[in-house]
């Protein structure tokens, strides 16, 4: 080293340095430096930590699910398996399975399910259940995951009144959830001073845990000077059938006619000159009409009534959760959006009744809510075999794959082996099938319930 033939190390840079030994001089400095060095290090002194200690998550009890299981959520929700019609059919099934069995997904999953709902709405309920006491800690600390963490009033009233708006409905959202009362008094506490659109937002939030303590707000609303509010306001009153709107609505049909004219407490209450499909003006009032009022007994004979009645009807049964009414309109006229209303095993027996398989009868397969048992599924995978067009199998095939029971991949295997080659789309659509029921069979046998 430079310098060290001509002078000799300082012998006070540090106490025993002196005593230091090597041979020659350049290896004596070298030491020296070794000796210093670890001097240093073994004097510094970290920092005094000048922030909040933060507690940690609480305690998940559930069980952690089987290495296989995890392992086939993080490869759908990594999209290194894909599934024709989306990987969000099998996400869904796999967390509502773990949520039966009472497990939980491993702690190194959670961050992906919290970034995948963020981005898919469809699957944060799920995903919040299923995420447990740690899924609540991280979205605490993470603005973009506030939907996944339960709100206390406390928090809530500082958040709501410095959020932006897409912060304040969230926030809105999940303390309708826990606390609907205080979410309302929210509302009600910054109303006056709200724009119309953020207004109209506010009681569309309110139809989360919605009941017949929002009503005096929600009538009051209907006075409100911008349309888009009333009309927000008027399509949550229609769900709930003991409201005052709804009595004036059954004054106004108690004879089913269509009414000449509307006068100005009709159009307070939110009917309006839009006409429905197929229908004219009177007759479109009268379905409004209906859809908002309460339903009474079921009559004898749902075929015999007219068309906008039945209509009606339907929108108020739809609206209402009626299921007596809902029974009854699937039995007479059965339409996709009341067979997805209904409990599944009314669904079936509706689906059953259907004699030709064409796309009428793809719709209501569509809408049948899941999960299928056993017999059915066969039942339906030889019905849409023996089924003239290829409308039927692609138009029900999410309904397919989400619901039908793993016993049917057999009769999709033999399938697709009698399908000739030349018929790419048929054999591509049942492969995609197979593909999903096969990873829905892992999963299930996974989660033995």
């Amino acid at each position: 080293m430079v310098g060290t033939g001509r002078r000799d190390l300082p012998a006070d840079v540090l106490d025993g340095v002196a005593t230091v030994s090597a041979e020659g001089p350049e290896a004596t400095v070298l030491a020296a430096a070794a000796v210093l060095g670890a001097y240093r290090r073994a004097g510094w002194t970290p920092p005094a930590w000048g922030g909040e200690v933060v507690e940690p998550a609480a305690r998940d009890e559930r069980p952690v699910c089987s290495p296989a299981a995890a392992q086939v959520l993080e490869l759908l929700v990594s999209r290194d398996i894909r599934v024709e019609g989306g990987n969000e059919l099998l996400i869904g099934h796999w967390l509502a399975t773990c949520a039966r069995a009472g497990q939980r997904p491993p702690a190194r999953l959670v961050v992906l399910l919290l970034r995948l709902a963020t981005a898919t709405r469809g699957l944060r309920d799920e995903v919040a259940a299923i995420a447990g006491p740690r899924g609540e800690w991280l979205a605490r600390r993470n603005p973009s995951w506030a939907w996944a963490a339960p709100v206390a009033a406390t928090d809530a009233k500082e958040r709501f009144a410095t959020g932006t708006w897409a912060q304040r409905q969230a926030v809105l959202t999940a303390l309708r959830r826990t606390d609907p009362a205080g979410a309302r008094a929210l509302v009600e506490s910054t109303w006056e001073q709200e724009p119309a659109a953020t207004r109209a937002g506010m009681v569309d939030v309110l139809g989360v845990n919605l009941s017949d303590e929002d009503e005096p707000f929600l009538e009051s609303t209907l006075d409100d000077r911008a349309v888009t509010v009333r009309a927000a306001a008027a399509a949550l009153l229609d769900r709930l059938p003991r409201s005052r709107r709804a009595a004036r609505m059954a004054q106004r049909v108690r004879d089913l006619e269509p009414p000449e004219e509307l006068d100005a407490s009709a159009r307070r209450d939110g009917i309006t000159d839009q006409r429905e499909h197929g229908h004219g003006r009177r007759a479109s009032w009268l379905i409004q009409l209906l859809g908002a009022a309460p339903l009474g007994p079921v009559p004898d004979d749902l075929s015999t009534a007219d068309s906008w009645v039945v209509v009606g009807w339907t929108m108020a049964a739809l609206r209402q959760r009626d299921e007596r009414w809902l029974v009854a309109l699937a039995r007479a006229r059965p339409t996709p959006e009341v067979v997805a209303a209904l409990p599944t095993a009314e669904a079936i027996a509706v689906v059953d009744r259907e004699s030709t398989v064409d796309a009428r009868f793809a719709g209501l397969l569509a809408a049948c809510p899941g999960p299928w048992p056993a017999e059915f599924s066969t039942r339906i995978v030889v019905r849409l075999r023996g089924a003239r067009t290829e409308g039927a199998l692609t138009l029900a095939f999410a309904a397919l794959a989400r619901n039908l029971h793993h016993t049917a991949l057999p009769a999709v295997e033999s399938w697709i082996e009698d399908t000739p080659p030349d018929k790419r789309a048929r054999r591509r659509t049942l492969r995609g099938l197979a593909h999903a029921l096969t990873i829905r069979q892992t999963i299930e046998q996974e989660f033995p319930l």
